[in-house]
């Protein structure tokens, strides 16, 4: 069986990618009706969505939008990897609501366009922990400078499962 483990889908008349302007060849929609032709004619069984870094208050938007795609017949969607902001206050509360949708793997927050203070922060850390014994993934999307800062990060919460 052929997994997708990375698949991005943007649909702009749903949700908001601030990042997206400043990447003309990404700036448009990509949808899960394109992605499926191509996937099945590659022998794509199965994907996993990858949040693309959407608005904040997007974030369980983007979510609840790839669940629906899912549900549809026949759909490859098995489940996503949903953006979070572990730097913020509302983040335990998000952690309680994701973790009780199984649709729901894991978490990225993109880290390499960020100010590194950003995970070093005492709110990210302690959030971070918090995702210890979960069976949630945390995957760590950083530059080669930035492994230092990521192994911190995975020595804070020796219960959590990390993806670099």
């Amino acid at each position: 069986m052929i997994f997708d483990t990375h698949l991005h889908l943007i649909d702009k008349s749903a949700m908001r990618y601030p990042w997206l302007s400043g990447v003309p060849a990404l700036n448009r929609d990509f949808s899960y009706d394109e992605y499926a032709i191509q996937a099945r004619r590659a022998g794509i069984e199965g994907a996993l969505h990858m949040e693309v870094d959407v608005d904040s208050a997007d974030i369980e938007t983007e979510t609840s939008h790839v669940k629906a795609l899912s549900q549809q017949k026949d759909s490859l969607l098995r489940g996503a990897i949903a953006s979070c902001r572990p730097e913020e206050p509302g983040f335990a509360a998000y952690l309680e609501r994701q973790r009780a949708d199984p649709f729901v793997k894991g978490f990225r927050r993109v880290l390499h366009v960020m100010p590194d203070e950003l995970s070093e922060g005492a709110l990210f850390r302690e959030n971070i922990k918090r995702l210890a014994g979960t069976g949630l993934t945390f995957d760590l999307v950083v530059l080669p400078h930035q492994i230092t800062k990521a192994i911190a990060l995975v020595d804070l919460a020796p219960g959590a499962q990390f993806v670099l």
